[in-house]
């Protein structure tokens, strides 16, 4: 349309313009041969009055010629929204000699181009003004037609894209299917196969980054089971070593009671809880020989008061004392069991200072649903900054040992379907364990 209203106002002027030279001609050749009278304004009226209208009338224009002192000789108006522009006089409408042709705007589709001409004696000049009317609001029919041949080709054009927009979408998301497909089949610790790509374009390209991607997946895995191994046999070697140091201590205080122990009954006893401790150590060994794993859990009822009392027995002479509210069952593992009350009574034990002594309460106490077993000391508690790390493996807080205790019971009363929680302050620690209870 831009281009359409350009050409159209080229074709205008154009076509007002030698309009405008015929028009002068015409004058020119009407006025030619008058000498004697188109001296003066009477004079040229006199000749161009009455041909003035024939003029405007041939070349379809208002026309209107003044006198270089700018008054009306005459004029000629044909359309009557013309009227008006034309004034009887005007300021100062001379132009210069042989200034050529002026066009100006008037009401937006009026226009209205000013020209000066000689008269024949050469003294005089005149001044025509001639009106042309454009027609903006119509677009001649050539023009449509080729308009509706654009709107076509535009079109068809535009159906043309969307084909093959579709066509290039759909062929590039069913490869980027294809390279999707294939990475949700990508697994760490197996074979991944790799694609194949003809073109070196973007597609290629990413496949080619996929490829590379397996390569180094293939490798990571092997260096990553490579690790995991030797991660597994370290952990497994700190678990065996802290399991087998757990009975280690209860058989070393036994020893030391049967010393100064001289009844045989009590001997006895004590000799066959070494002798289990013992049998302990002897599943352990056998375990971790079987690729280091820790014996399974033999869960059975027990009455936890009873078990409870029998692990920590032997640490009467350290501070330690025990409380019950009676017999309370429970399915649990009785290694297992020992070894968790080991760890937290040898825990709880080391956390009092040797300015202060040791006062452990162990208690077993029971609701409807569950058994609650508290290990309390009267330690300096765990700072702020540690209780959140407190069940996490390889923490510690000694200067010895290798932090798997606490981690290990946590495991192992989850294994047995309970929970472990403490609360601590600066005058001791209290560890709580829940257990489900077996009503009788």
């Amino acid at each position: 349309m831009y281009h359409f209203k350009k050409e159209t106002k080229e074709y205008h002027n154009e076509r007002f313009e030698r309009k405008e030279r015929a028009i002068i001609s015409h004058i020119e050749y009407v006025i030619s041969g008058q000498d004697s009278v188109v001296g003066t304004v009477e004079g040229l009226r006199a000749v161009l009055g009455s041909r003035i209208k024939e003029i405007g009338s041939i070349h379809k224009l208002d026309i209107g010629i003044y006198h270089p002192q700018g008054e009306l000789i005459t004029k000629s108006i044909l359309q009557n929204q013309n009227k008006g522009v034309l004034q009887s006089k005007v300021n100062s409408p001379k132009a210069p000699k042989h200034s050529g042709r002026k066009v100006s705007e008037y009401g937006g589709n009026l226009l209205v181009s000013t020209s000066v001409i000689i008269t024949p004696i050469g003294t005089e000049d005149l001044i025509i003004k001639t009106l042309y009317r454009v027609d903006n609001s119509t677009i001649p029919e050539g023009e449509i037609d080729f308009l509706k041949q654009l709107v076509y080709v535009y079109l068809f054009l535009l159906l043309l894209g969307i084909l093959l927009a579709f066509i290039l979408s759909n062929y590039i998301s069913q490869n980027m299917k294809r390279v999707i497909e294939q990475l949700k089949k990508v697994r760490l610790n197996k074979s991944n196969e790799k694609l194949d790509w003809r073109f070196n374009d973007e597609i290629g390209e990413l496949i080619q980054q996929y490829n590379v991607m397996v390569d180094k997946l293939e490798q990571t895995a092997v260096e990553l089971a490579t690790t995991e191994r030797e991660s597994a046999w370290k952990e497994m070697a700190q678990q065996v070593a802290h399991e087998i140091k757990n009975p280690l201590t209860p058989m070393r205080l036994s020893l030391q009671m049967m010393e100064r122990e001289k009844d045989i009954s009590e001997v006895r006893d004590m000799a066959s809880n070494l002798l289990e401790e013992v049998e302990n150590l002897t599943n352990i060994a056998e375990a971790f020989s079987r690729f280091a794993q820790m014996p399974g859990l033999k869960l059975k009822r027990f009455d936890l008061s009873y078990q409870t009392n029998r692990a920590v027995a032997l640490y009467s002479d350290r501070g330690v004392s025990f409380s019950s509210s009676g017999p309370v069952y429970a399915k649990i593992d009785k290694e297992q069991w020992s070894r968790i009350m080991h760890n937290l009574v040898k825990n709880a034990i080391q956390s009092v200072p040797d300015d202060r002594n040791a006062e452990i309460r162990v208690r077993v106490n029971s609701n409807n649903q569950y058994v609650l077993i508290c290990v309390e000391d009267n330690g300096e508690g765990i700072p702020d900054y540690m209780q959140e790390r407190v069940f996490e493996p390889n923490f510690t807080t000694k200067n010895s040992g290798m932090g798997l205790g606490l981690a290990m019971v946590k495991n192992l009363i989850e294994n047995l379907g309970g929970s472990i929680r403490f609360n601590t302050s600066p005058r001791g620690t209290e560890f709580i364990i829940e257990l489900p209870i077996i009503i009788d």
